[in-house]
């Protein structure tokens, strides 16, 4: 985890069923590298999240993802929140 106060990278995707968030360019369109506990793939997709409105910094760990204990539970870890408007019937 940054140092208290020091933010996290900004994300540029997230998986579309997981919510798993990525970082690498390369990967967007690209299957979800998660897996659970038994081993199963998640069979989500890393959808583009490039545009500045789509991330806000997360207000309960202030951007830092946690602190050196454990993960901030709001944002998982990421620092950041995917504050995209969802589109629904597509």
């Amino acid at each position: 985890m940054p140092s208290e106060g020091q933010l996290k990278e900004k994300p540029i995707s997230v998986c579309t069923v997981c919510g798993r968030v990525g970082y690498h360019l390369h990967l967007i369109n690209g299957k979800c590298g998660r897996r659970d506990a038994d081993g199963k793939a998640c069979r989500g997709v890393n959808g583009s999240m490039l545009n500045n409105n789509d991330w806000a910094v997360c207000g309960r760990c202030a951007g830092a993802g946690g602190d050196s204990d454990s993960a901030c539970v709001r944002c998982g870890g990421a620092g950041w929140l995917d504050v995209r408007p969802r589109v629904r019937g597509r």
